[in-house]
C-alpha cells in the first residue's frame, strides 16, 4: 500500500512507543501549572493565550484549545459565549488512559468537530504548532446501507493518522489509525470487547482465528499475542483494511512477523468479492482480506474461533450463517 512519506515518518515502531508512554505527556519540572479553564465559559470570559512552558515547550491541553477557539471566533464560525467544548473532540497522537492532563509537544493532537470550514482548519494547523490535524465529523466512518456511499468523516488539513495502546493480560499493541475514516474507540484500562477476547483465548486456546468485521485490526491481532497461530482479518471498509496493514508493520516486532507481503490490490472503498490484501509470517501466519465477510470464506479457510465486531443495531444474521463453517462464532 502507497503512504505520503511524512505519514510513514509518523509510524513509530510499536515497541519504541510502549517503551515511553508513561512519559510522553508528562509535565516537565519547569512547567507551569494546569491552566484547568472553566469549560462552561464562552469566550469572551477566557483568556487571550496560555503560554508554553519556557524549558520544555510543551502546551498544556487547554492552552491548545483555547488558541484554536480563538481561530474559530477569528473566522466567524464561534461566537462569544462558545465555549472550549464548542471546539470539538481533542485526540493525542497516541492515545493511552491517562490519569493526568496531557502535556503536548509539536503535532500530537487532533481535533475532530464540527462546523469548521477549511480556511479555519489550514490556520489552525499552520499558527498552531501542537496540532496534527483537523477533522470535520458527519457521522460513523464505514457505515453505510446497501448501495449508497459509505459515511466518512473529512479531513480538512494536515494528517489524521494517531494511534491507541490497546492493553490485555496477554501484553500491548499499538494500534494506527487514519482517525477521519475510522470510528474513535478512546482506551480504556477496562474494555469490555478485551476481556471477551482475553476469556476466549484463555479458556480455548484457539490455533486459528477470523476477525470478520476487523477494522483496523486490534481484537485479531490481540488474538495473535496471545498465542492464535493462525489470524485471518477481513473488513469490507478499504480504509480499514490499509490500516491493518500499517499495523502488522508497527507491530512487526511485538507479533514475531518476520515477512509481510501484498499479494493483491484493491481500489473498491467498499469490499464484495474477497481480496487478499497482505500476508505475514513469522512466528505467526496473518493473512489480511478486503471484502464482505459472507463470501469470506470462498478463499479463507474456516476457524477455530469467528469473531463479528459489528456497528450497533447491525443485523448479523446473514453474517452468522455465512461463518457456520468455523467451530466456534462470537458475535461482540
Amino acid at each position: 500500500m502507497r503512504y505520503l512519506a511524512s505519514e510513514i515518518a509518523m509510524i513509530e515502531p510499536a515497541d519504541a512507543v510502549l517503551a515511553g508512554i508513561e512519559k510522553r505527556y508528562l509535565a516537565c519540572p519547569d512547567c507551569p501549572p494546569e491552566p484547568g479553564l472553566d469549560k462552561t465559559r464562552g469566550w469572551r470570559d477566557l483568556p487571550e493565550r496560555i503560554e508554553r512552558c519556557p524549558s520544555c515547550r510543551r502546551a498544556a491541553l487547554d492552552a491548545v484549545m483555547l488558541d484554536a477557539l480563538h481561530v474559530l471566533h477569528e473566522f466567524g464560525l464561534r461566537d462569544e459565549r462558545d465555549t472550549l467544548r464548542s471546539v470539538g473532540s481533542p485526540l493525542v497522537a497516541v492515545g493511552y488512559p491517562l490519569a493526568y492532563p496531557p502535556r503536548l509537544g509539536r503535532e500530537e493532537l487532533i481535533i475532530q468537530g464540527q462546523n469548521i470550514s477549511q480556511k479555519a482548519a489550514q490556520a489552525m494547523v499552520e499558527r498552531i504548532s501542537e496540532i496534527r490535524g483537523i477533522i470535520l465529523s458527519q457521522g460513523v466512518p464505514g457505515m453505510h446501507k446497501a448501495g449508497e456511499k459509505p459515511q466518512e468523516n473529512l479531513l480538512l488539513a494536515g494528517s489524521d493518522l494517531r494511534a491507541d495502546v490497546c492493553q490485555s493480560l496477554f501484553g500491548e499493541l499499538v494500534i494506527y489509525k487514519h482517525q477521519s475514516k475510522i470510528h474513535i474507540e478512546f482506551s480504556r484500562q477496562n474494555a469490555p470487547k478485551m476481556r471477551i477476547i482475553e476469556q476466549l483465548m484463555l479458556k480455548r486456546r484457539a490455533c486459528r482465528v477470523v476477525d470478520g468485521l476487523c477494522g483496523p485490526g486490534t481484537l485479531g491481532l490481540m488474538c495473535a499475542l496471545a498465542g492464535a497461530r493462525e489470524v485471518v482479518l477481513n473488513d469490507a471498509w478499504l480504509p480499514a483494511v490499509q490500516d491493518v496493514l500499517l499495523n502488522l508493520k508497527a507491530n512487526q516486532e511485538l507479533l514475531g512477523i518476520e515477512e509481510i507481503e501484498y499479494p493483491e490490490e484493491s481500489s473498491e472503498p467498499v469490499g464484495a468479492a474477497p481480496v487478499l490484501a497482505g500476508r505475514a509470517s513469522g512466528a505467526i501466519d496473518i493473512e489480511v482480506y478486503h471484502g464482505d465477510l459472507a463470501r469470506l470464506f470462498q478463499r479463507a479457510e474456516p476457524a477455530d474461533l469467528c469473531l463479528i465486531d459489528h456497528f450497533p443495531g447491525m443485523d448479523t444474521g446473514e453474517m452468522r450463517e455465512a461463518c457456520r463453517c468455523c467451530k466456534e462464532v462470537v458475535v461482540l
